[in-house]
C-alpha cells in the first residue's frame, strides 16, 4: 500500500517560492529577516509558521503583488493592498507626505497613485516605557501581536524588512516625544558605537523596553531622557541591556488624551 506523502502548508510553499524569487539561501533569508537559519528550515519544513511580524516582514521582501499573500497572513486588509489586476503603473502605494505621513493598511487603498514605493509596518502591542520606573506589566515580543500595520515611505526605511512600531508611555522624551505617541524603529541597527548620540530602544529581560538618546562615554553606556527631570540610564552591562533598534522617526498627537 503505498502511502500519501502530507503537503506541506501553502504558507510553507509560499516561502520557498519567495527564496527561489530572491535566490536566497535558507541562511540569506534568515539574515534579511533577523532569525536563526533553524528558524528558516522549520518554515519551509512546516513545523512553525512566522509570526505576524515576521509575516509583513516577509511581505516587504516580496513586494505587491507576491506580497499581498504574507500581508494577508499577518492580519493585513486585503482591500486596502494592490493586486495583480491594478495596472502595472499602480502597483506600489503614495503616501501624500502633505496631508498624512502615514497611512493605516486598510485606508490604503484610497492612496493609490503615482510609482513611489512604501513599506508595510506592523504596530505592535508593544509599549516602550519613557517614565522613571519600568511599568509592571510588559508585553515581550514573543507575546506580541499586531494591532494594525501602517505604511511608510521606502526612502525611510533603510531596512524594510526590521522595521516596526512600538507605543511610547511617559514623559521622559518630552516635550518632543508626547506619551501615547507612535514610534518606528529600525530592529536591524544595534551596534552600540554606531547609535552614539542617536534616539535608540534598548530591551531588558525583565523590564521592557526604554528609549532615550544613546549615549557612549569611555567607561559606561548611557540612555540621556530628553526631559531634563529624569536623571540618565546606564546601560553598560550589555548582557542585560540589549539593543533593540534605532528610532528613525515618530508620530505624536498635540493633545494625545483628546
Amino acid at each position: 500500500m503505498v502511502q500519501s506523502v502530507p503537503l506541506s502548508p501553502e504558507w510553507s510553499q509560499r516561502i520557498r517560492s519567495l527564496m527561489r524569487d530572491l535566490r536566497l539561501t535558507q541562511a540569506g533569508l534568515a539574515e534579511r529577516i533577523g532569525v536563526s537559519p533553524a528558524t528558516v528550515s522549520r518554515w519551509i519544513s512546516g513545523r512553525h509558521e512566522p509570526s505576524a511580524q515576521t509575516y509583513v516582514a516577509l511581505g516587504n521582501l516580496a513586494g505587491p503583488p507576491e506580497g499581498t499573500y504574507f500581508w494577508e497572513r499577518a492580519g493585513m486588509d486585503s482591500s486596502g493592498l494592490p493586486s495583480a489586476s491594478l495596472d502595472r503603473g499602480l502597483s506600489s502605494l503614495r503616501v501624500n507626505l502633505t496631508d498624512f505621513t502615514l497611512v493605516a493598511a486598510r485606508k490604503a487603498s484610497q492612496q493609490l497613485a503615482g510609482k513611489s514605493s512604501a513599506v508595510a509596518i506592523p504596530l505592535l502591542n508593544v509599549t516602550v516605557w519613557g517614565d522613571r520606573v519600568a511599568p509592571k506589566e510588559n508585553v515581550s515580543l514573543s507575546q506580541s501581536v499586531v494591532e494594525e500595520v501602517l505604511i511608510a515611505p521606502l526612502a525611510w526605511c533603510p531596512h524594510p524588512e526590521n522595521m516596526i512600531a512600538m507605543h511610547l508611555a511617559g514623559d521622559s522624551m518630552a516635550p518632543v516625544m508626547l506619551p501615547g505617541s507612535i514610534l518606528f524603529v529600525d530592529t536591524a541597527v544595534t551596534e552600540r558605537d554606531h547609535l552614539h548620540h542617536k534616539l535608540a530602544v534598548v530591551s531588558h529581560r525583565d523590564l521592557g523596553f526604554k528609549i532615550g538618546r544613546f549615549q557612549r562615554l569611555p567607561t559606561s553606556d548611557l540612555m540621556i531622557s530628553l526631559n531634563p527631570k529624569y536623571l540618565p540610564l546606564d546601560v553598560s552591562n550589555a548582557s542585560k541591556w540589549k539593543i533593540f533598534g534605532e528610532v528613525l522617526w515618530w508620530v505624536s498627537r498635540d493633545h494625545p488624551s483628546s
